[in-house]
């Protein structure tokens, strides 16, 4: 269990560099695609929302660190995001369900849009960023190259179950 927390938290940071520093020099428009929000929600399919808030809540803190953001920021996106994955999850069975990748891609683009206006509405709120923080432009291209990650680690992060904080199916019937 150590073993496998130590990891997990090495992976968070790791990502957070990568969304950070490497991502935006290599997708177009330099819009980075959110490597960390993609973990989240896949994370999130598999576990409990009770067993999982923390580590969306740690994972956030870590993502406004890194970026220099306002710490907490990210932190409540993430959680609302990772409550919302787990609520839609236990409501359609999606941790069953045979094209899971394709229910999770559905998941990554309503979170991905989810993220897009929490943060930036927190960010508005405050006095940060004008009112026209919104373009078309820059959600699409967030969608698609949040997109492109996610159909790149799907496999690896959900085989790997004893690396990743994944569970066993946590709905089965008796």
């Amino acid at each position: 269990m150590l073993y496998q927390n130590i990891l997990t938290i090495s992976f968070i940071f790791l990502a957070a560099v990568t969304k950070i520093s490497l991502f935006p020099e290599i997708f177009p428009g330099h819009i980075a695609p959110d490597i960390l929000l993609i973990l989240i929600i896949i994370w999130s399919t598999h576990k409990t929302f009770e067993s999982f808030w923390l580590w969306a809540v740690f994972a956030g803190l870590i993502l406004d660190a890194v970026s220099l953001e306002r710490i907490g920021v990210n932190a409540i996106s993430f959680l609302v995001i990772s409550f919302g994955v787990d609520f839609l999850s236990r409501r359609f069975f999606i941790s069953q369900r045979r094209g899971m990748f394709f229910w999770t891609a559905g998941l990554v683009c309503a979170g991905v849009i989810t993220n897009y206006f929490l943060v930036g509405g927190i960010h508005l709120a405050s006095g940060n960023l004008s009112a026209q923080f919104f373009s078309w432009h820059d959600l699409f291209f967030e969608l698609l190259n949040n997109l492109i990650v996610f159909s790149l680690i799907y496999l690896p992060v959900t085989n790997f179950k004893s690396i990743f904080p994944i569970e066993k199916s946590r709905l089965t019937v008796k």
